[in-house]
Formats: C-alpha cells, structure tokens, sequence
C-alpha cells in the first residue's frame, strides 16, 4: 500500500490497520491494484471521514470515468470491524473507520513494538553514509554548523529507523592556507601561550589566531595602498579585484604564509609539529561542543590524508578520452556534452588538486570501504551547482554507485539583529547559542518554579535550551532560510521544542496520578476529541516513512506540532482521572500510547523527553 499522509505520498510501512483496508481496496479493484498500490489519503476535515481513496488510477482497467469507478466500488466494498462506512464523493472514496475496533488495533500494536512503534524494516537493504558539519581546523564551530549538524544527525535517525544501516562521518578540512594563516599569526603573537595558559577552549584560542592575522593583513594592506597612492573607494569592481591581487603579491605576511604551506607540504618537522599541536586545541575543542550538543561520529576523514588522492583517477580517465585537456594544460571534465551543466576543471595545469579532485577520491574510498547504497553530503545550499558537478563527473568517471549520492542541501539561519553577538563580531559562535538558549530556558523556568534545586534547574535547562535550538533548526523545510529568535524558541508555547517537552511532561503527570489501571479489551473513543488521539498513533508510522523517505524531518515535527494542539483539545473537552469507566482506562491506554510515540518522534529529533519541566 502506498500511503498518503500530510502532503506527500510515499511508500510506508504497513500498520495492521491500512493493510486490511489495502486488501479490501485491493479486492474491490477487481485485479486492477494489489494492496501495495493501493494509496490512501487523510480525508479532508469536512468530510467527517477518516481516509480517502482517489479513483483515477483505474480509469484505464475499468474504462469508465472515475466518479463513476467510485460509485461502483462503494457498492461493492461492506463494512466491518474496521472499516465503518464508505462513501462515493466525486472521483474519490471517503472511507470512515470503526473507531473502537481499529483504537484497540493501534494499541495493541504500539503496546507490542516496545517503543519502536514508528520503525520499520522496508530501508533494511540500504548501507547509508551521512557526511555532515566537516569543520575547518582554524576556527570554532559557528551558528551555520548547528544547523548542519542538527539536520544531518536527524535525518540519518530518520533512516536509521527505517531499518537502514547508517555511518556517521565527517570531513575535517586540516590544510591549506587558511590553517596556514592561524600558524603564523601564532607565530609571530603568541608569545607561547596555550589554551591551558590562558584558560579558553582549544578551539576558540587558535580562532582568536586567524582574527588576529586577519587584523595584522588588514593593516598591511592600509599601508600598502597610502604607499601605492591608491583610494578603494574610487575603484570599480573589477579594478579593486585586480589592486587586491597586487597586494596578496606583494603581502609580506602572505608570502611568509604560502611558504609555511609549502613547507607543510614538503613534511617540515618544525612545520608539521606546529600543525598537530594547533590541531589537537582545535578538536578538543570541538569535542567539547559535539558533546554538549549530542552529536557524535563513527568516523572521521582528514583533508590532509586525501588531498593528494583522486589525481590517478583523472588522468586514466584523461587516457580513455574520458576527460579533456585544456589549451593551458588543465584536465577537465567535459560535463557540457552529456548534459546541462558547464565543463569542470578536476586537475590544474601543474598537476596539482583542486577541491573536486580530492571530493572524487573520498567518494570512491567511501563507497568501495562501506559498501554504500546512498552516500548524503549535509552542505549548504550555496553548494547546490557544484555536487551536481561533482555527480556527474563521478558518473563520467564510470561509477555507477554515483546515483546514489545525494546533496543535504540546506539554506542560511539568520539572527535578529542585536540579538546576539559573537566574540569575534563576525559570526555567532556554537558555543555562544548554546549559553544563550541555555541561560533564556533557565530564566523561564525559574518564572514557572523559582524553588528548584539548583541541580535540577541546571539539568533541564540544559535540556529546554537545547530542545529549543534542534526543534528551531528542523521545523523547517531544509531548504528553507531560518530566522531564529532564541527568545521565541525557548517558549513553553507555540510551535516550539519546548512545548513538545511541556505536553510530554503533562502526560507523564497525568499517567502517575492515574496509579494503577488496566487497559480495556476495546477503548471507548467515540469521542471526536478522544478519536483524534487514536488516528494520530495510527498515522504516525507513516509519517516517519515520508520524512525519512523525502529526508525533510519538518514533515515529522509537522505533525508532532499538529498532534499535541489535538491532544491540548482532548485534555480541555475531555476529563481522564475522573472519568467514569470504559471511558477512563481508554483515555489512559491513549495518552500512555500518544506519550510512546512523542518519546519515539522526540528521540528521533534528538530532543530529551521530560517527565517534569
């Protein structure tokens, strides 16, 4: 059955309930569908029905119109303890279920996945990679690789659930001459301090390096040009290119730059002793911010090790006619004439590699040491153009498993202006955001209990803050810009992480007043209100199928918004704990299934669900 849930088709797992009803469509199709083609639909809310079936895939088999197809099929098609009612509306079926019969169906399942209710097996065939945040070594980690990290660890969760096996790596860009710029500066300024001598974060205390070379560049070029008689501001473009190329040239600072990078190049013991010593601040440092964040790895890739790599690749392919060489000596890729996109340098005129040239031999070592099916690079959209160049090269190249690659593509996350500012007064600092959220999920909660120990207004702080940076980061399609508010985000209200928390945690209150019940052979839920409860459990493994399927993870914090508002409704119209029976353990035996899923569809986010706020 292909199943149809929020906004998008895609092909789910199978609840008990949506294969009886694929079976019985399936039957009524008269051979036309089986039950894996059968697709359902939520039926519109003021249909008073639960499903929809639309007709038009069996306008051809029936040779009739499908308004038509949909009235035959109603007479056709008799209720039964799970299928309540089915109605003919225009070219689609409206099908309304037995709600007690098919709630105590969806609790029997999710009582028996002990807690894995929203998994599936149907991606256990795929051997997936998920490449994300893949820092530079000379700066801490910023506001855009919160981002990144947050929707790739999510949306290998996502996958992961499906049954996939999944490899988290990273590519640590250690070279090149933007780690060169952080050596020298501390060279030339450091006095040899350390990050223990002066009390900061390995990470943040080489970045506080590459400003300061930044600094000392700009001053050198403000000479440079009252020297050359030379006046910015009165220049064009592409004059002011052209002065900028001349003063690099003639830079001092970037020719003692360049000639470190070659001597890192050319193993310099002094050098290269330098290089790990920056590097080891640097990833302990980083280590410190993946750790309070949650994000870990399985591997890691070097830049350093792979650079030199790719380059026997391109010139066999140069050697089959595969690629051509430029009239400058360059190899290049000849995308044009396979395709849309432009040709692409992939080997400089001296031999030398470009960034694609080692991309080449990190995709080839990736698929041939893993075994891939689907390799996901979580980069910005910025980078768009370039992986589909890169794809195509690779499928040039004559490696078929490149249709499995696939960009994360993602867009930019934007503060409001004065809210926040970093140390450097460039970019906001992961650090820094997580101080922050942290600090504003600590003020709201001494708002709501100003009595708690200290211990315990720290730990969920923590976890509220936290909770209000991931859910603020994923709430969104992927593609989408954000603009995050860290003062909206941490609410206890609204389309919010934190609001997620505060509704599993009423739940959790209301399941420990309860004490001891049993679980009814068959709920009540004739309730509109209580049935809401019941379809949200039964759509919600779907709804992971689609976002693990589309790797959008808004499609499941979508519904987990949408559902707990439904839950808000059940708890204002609907009494639990002093109800009378059957309607009180039903109510119980739902809200203690709802809080599985919320558990489930929280983790997935890599939000910690809490029983107290």
């Amino acid at each position: 059955m292909r199943a149809l849930n929020h906004e998008s088709v895609v092909s789910a797992p199978l609840t008990e309930v949506f294969q009886h009803i694929a079976e019985r469509l399936a039957a009524a199709s008269q051979g036309a569908l089986t039950a894996e083609e059968v697709s359902l639909s939520q039926a519109p809310e003021h249909t008073g029905a639960d499903l929809a079936f639309p007709c038009f895939p069996l306008a051809r088999a029936w040779r009739k119109n499908p308004a038509q197809i949909a009235q035959e099929m109603a007479a056709l098609i008799e209720t039964d303890d799970v299928l309540g009612n089915v109605e003919a509306a225009g070219p689609y079926l409206n099908l309304s279920l037995a709600r007690n019969a098919t709630a105590g169906r969806v609790l029997d399942q999710v009582s028996a996945s002990d807690g894995a209710y929203g998994g599936s097996d149907r991606q256990a065939d795929q051997v997936v990679m998920m490449e994300y945040v893949s820092p530079n070594t000379n700066k801490p980690l910023h506001l855009g690789h919160v981002r990144n990290a947050v929707l790739g660890r999510c949306v290998a969760n996502l996958v992961e659930s499906q049954g996939a096996r999944v490899h988290r790596t990273d590519i640590i860009n250690d070279r090149g001459i933007h780690i060169a710029k952080s050596m020298i500066a501390y060279q030339r300024f450091a006095d040899g301090e350390t990050p223990e001598s002066t009390g900061e974060k390995g990470d943040h205390f080489v970045g506080r390096y590459y400003v300061e070379f930044d600094k000392a560049l700009y001053a050198e070029r403000q000479a440079w040009l009252a020297e050359q008689g030379i006046d910015p501001s009165s220049l064009k473009d592409r004059e002011k290119k052209k002065v900028e190329e001349d003063f690099l040239a003639a830079s001092p600072l970037m020719a003692d730059t360049r000639e470190l990078l070659q001597k890192w190049e050319a193993d310099d013991p002094e050098v290269r002793e330098l290089w790990q010593k920056m590097n080891r601040w640097v990833y302990q440092g980083f280590d410190a911010t993946y750790e309070r964040l949650g994000i870990h790895f399985d591997r890691h890739y070097y830049e350093s090790d792979i650079y030199r790599g790719g380059r026997e690749l391109i010139l066999d392919a140069l050697e089959r006619d595969v690629f051509d060489k430029a009239d400058n000596g360059a190899v290049v890729a000849p995308l044009s004439k396979h395709g849309k996109l432009n040709d692409k340098v992939v080997l400089r005129a001296d031999g030398t590699g470009l960034y694609i040239t080692q991309d080449i031999n990190l995709a080839d070592i990736k698929f041939r040491e893993f075994g891939l099916t689907k390799s996901y690079y979580c980069v910005g959209s910025e980078q768009n153009y370039y992986f589909q160049q890169l794809k195509a090269t690779l499928k040039l190249l004559g490696f078929d498993w490149a249709d499995g690659m696939e960009h994360l593509s993602y867009g930019m996350v934007y503060l409001p202006d004065g809210k926040m500012k970093s140390r450097e007064g460039k970019v906001v600092d992961a650090d820094d955001l997580m101080a922050e959220v942290v600090g504003l999920a600590e003020n709201a909660i001494l708002e709501r209990s100003s009595d708690l120990p200290a211990d315990d207004l720290a730990r969920r702080a923590e976890a509220i803050g936290l909770s209000a940076l991931v859910f603020e980061m994923l709430m969104v399609g992927r593609e989408t810009d954000i603009q995050f508010d860290p003062e909206k985000s941490v609410a206890f209200e609204g389309k919010t992480g934190p609001y997620l928390q505060y509704v599993y945690a009423r739940i959790s209150s209301i399941l420990r007043k309860a004490g001891e019940w049993t679980a009814p052979e068959q709920p009540a839920v004739d309730e509109d209100e209580t049935w809401a409860i019941a379809r949200s459990l039964l759509f919600y493994p779907t709804v992971v199928a689609d976002a693990a399927e589309s790797l959008d993870p808004s499609r499941l914090t979508s519904f987990l918004i949408e559902q707990t508002q439904a839950f808000n409704v059940f708890y204002r119209e609907r009494r639990v704990l002093d109800a009378p029976e059957p309607q009180r353990s039903s109510r119980l035996a739902l809200l203690e299934a709802f809080r599985q899923i919320l558990d489930h569809g929280l983790r997935l986010l890599a939000i910690e669900p809490l029983d107290e706020m």
